[in-house]
């Protein structure tokens, strides 16, 4: 029988860790001193690093396995994302590993020590929604026979269904943890597959808590203790190294925009804002690639400004730097609920202004001080009439007041500062401490 929420083990402090006994699981971001009940923690600082983690000696590891179909897409955020968590959850002594597909079999090291395996899908004459949980299903039992697993973190709706067939065989919990909002309409399989995962899994940890309200209310579930909402993490330290500038640049005032090339992403909304400010001297870098490029490409032309759009297609390393360390303004205006918007993240660390809309979960994400928020009402899609003249104005604003930028810039920085990935790993050990997972862990260390 599995562990009802979160029963039987008194918590000295509830966001952060348990104790029994006089075993400590090491996952708190406390200081941790010996005494007759695993010593007195002192919240002396929040900030999870190698000198303040509790050592192994008190500590009850546990091993957390990730599912995700898109770690293989390099640069990505699923990639980035589990790349970061694994490292942050190494430095807590906790183990990771990963389960993903891929054009051929491949294995990677995670930080840590940990696997990534990648492998190729063989089962391609069966609809996706009944090979994939069984693909994924069958791998995580073999990684289970090498290592058993504690937990399992399903990054999707997939990667759930399996992690419910894999607790039905295993006993081992799992998190559904999607990294995206709900598009699919209500009366489609993936619908009523998600709503049958909410209610199913152990735990649910969303992007933000937007789009934690979000998925809730779109799949008529009363949030309770077991749903989350944690936003992603950023690292300044991706910033520094070498950097290479685009060819194309036309040396005016660069504002960049860093997304997917979706309709959702709003870059249409965006390039029609702009077109309202050819006065000004400006340049728009849209870095990335997806289905909207085509009509993004013809947009620009019907509104004039070629010349003064670059499409840069994907960027990574040297390039995606530069446009960070470069750019005198960042864009971003989704037009859709966004669950969390890593590029935003990523321009407050850079020290961007940022002009955006209040979409989702834009408001979480970056401060009021760090950004021009434009309201454009109920999403997705909203009526852009309204919207524009709005953010035009926003985005005159921002090219022409350098004090405002400067002033966006130190705030942007302040508040990517609070968003490390230590304090998005600490967000997501409240949902594990819901699983069970935590309490076998104390009772495991309690036998060795």
């Amino acid at each position: 029988m599995r562990e009802e929420w979160g029963a039987g083990v008194p918590s000295v402090a509830p966001q952060f860790g348990q104790f029994s006994g006089i075993f400590c699981i090491g996952i708190a971001p406390f200081e941790v001193y010996r005494s007759q009940v695993c010593g007195t923690l002192t919240n002396q600082s929040r900030e999870l690093n190698v000198e303040r983690r509790p050592t192994s000696r008190y500590s009850c590891p546990v091993h957390i396995a990730f599912i995700t179909e898109h770690f293989h897409k390099d640069p990505g955020g699923p990639r980035k994302a589990a790349l970061a968590m694994a490292a942050a959850l190494a430095e807590l002594d906790h183990e990771t590993s990963l389960l993903g597909i891929a054009p051929s079999d491949r294995d990677e090291t995670l930080p840590g020590g940990g696997s990534a395996r990648l492998r190729r899908y063989p089962w391609r004459l069966l609809p996706t929604r009944y090979g994939r949980p069984r693909f994924y299903s069958r791998e995580l039992a073999r990684l289970h026979a090498q290592r058993p697993i504690d937990a399992v973190l399903a990054m999707g709706l997939e990667s759930a269904a399996a992690a419910l067939r894999f607790r039905a065989e295993s006993g081992v919990p799992f998190v559904l943890n999607p990294r995206s909002f709900l598009v699919n309409a209500p009366g489609t399989w993936k619908f009523e597959r998600a709503r049958m995962l909410l209610r199913e899994c152990d735990a649910f940890v969303a992007l933000s808590e937007s789009a934690a309200d979000a998925w809730c209310s779109a799949l008529d579930y009363a949030r309770d203790g077991k749903v989350f909402g944690v936003l992603n993490g950023v690292d300044a330290a991706e910033l520094t190294g070498p950097v290479e500038p685009p060819s194309g640049l036309s040396g005016e005032s660069l504002i960049l925009c860093m997304a997917m090339l979706r309709e959702p992403k709003g870059q249409h909304l965006l390039l029609k804002a702009l077109a309202r400010l050819t006065d000004l001297p400006w340049q728009l870098v849209l870095a990335g690639e997806g289905p909207a490029r085509a009509g993004l490409h013809a947009l620009t032309q019907r509104l004039g400004l070629d010349g003064r759009v670059l499409f840069t297609g994907m960027v990574r390393g040297t390039l995606w730097r530069w446009l960070y360390r470069h750019a005198q303004l960042f864009a971003l205006t989704p037009v859709y609920m966004e669950a969390c918007g890593n590029a935003l993240l990523e321009a407050q660390a850079a020290g961007l202004p940022i002009v955006t809309t209040d979409a989702g979960s834009v408001p979480e994400v970056v401060s009021a001080e760090s950004a021009l928020i434009v309201p454009v009402g109920p999403v997705p899609y909203p009526d852009e009439a309204p919207v524009l003249p709005r953010l035009e104005a926003a985005l005159r604003r921002a090219l022409t007041d350098a004090g405002l930028r400067e002033r966006m810039a130190a705030a942007g920085r302040e508040r990517a500062a609070g968003l490390s990935w230590q304090r998005c790993v600490e967000g997501y050990l409240p949902a594990l401490r819901g699983t069970g997972v935590l309490i076998a862990a104390v009772h495991r260390c309690q036998k060795s």
